[in-house]
């Protein structure tokens, strides 16, 4: 590993997980059939945070605290909004599962399909996969698709907010 003049930093199997080494899958949003359009390619994302709501117990004297539920945070993720047909829109047609603005229509059933299993996967320098992370049940709780300029050049993203139910480190 590194000689920094301290000794090895690490032993020689350690790697260090990178910013810019990772995938976040939505199957159908973000990753498309066969890993090709239509499909929003990730810009930046980020791995779960988790806070535990507290118990807290009175005493005589003192208060004691516990760890309660688990309270897991949302995920804020920007995609690049690239198109290959000029017709479809994957975080659109993602919304419409769950409300269709064109005609009003609203289905907050529990299985109307607009919940799903999203990965986010970090990668060594050799495309190998080292962490996989699992987000069940997830759904964009925000959709931003950006405001446009025409003094920038920039190209255009979809900011969306993603809820979901629980996420794990997935072994294998």
């Amino acid at each position: 590993m590194a000689d920094m003049g301290l000794g090895t930093l690490g032993k020689d199997s350690t790697v260090f997980k990178r910013k810019f080494r990772w995938l976040f899958d939505i199957e159908g949003v973000s990753q498309g059939e066969g890993g090709s359009l239509p499909a929003l390619p990730p810009k930046s994302g980020a791995r779960p945070n988790i806070s535990f709501n507290e118990i807290k117990v009175e005493h005589l004297t003192e208060t004691i605290y516990y760890p309660g539920k688990p309270d897991w945070q949302t995920i804020e993720l920007v995609l690049y909004d690239v198109t290959e047909d000029c017709k479809t829109n994957p975080v659109f047609e993602w919304l419409q599962l769950l409300y269709d603005p064109e005609s009003g229509d609203y289905t907050p059933v529990v299985d109307a399909g607009y919940k799903d299993t999203a990965t986010l996967t970090l990668f060594d320098g050799c495309g190998s996969p080292i962490e996989t992370w699992t987000f069940e049940n997830a759904y964009p709780q925000r959709i931003d698709w950006g405001t446009l300029d025409m003094d920038e050049s920039d190209i255009v993203t979809v900011d969306l907010t993603l809820r979901y139910d629980r996420a794990f480190i997935s072994e294998g």
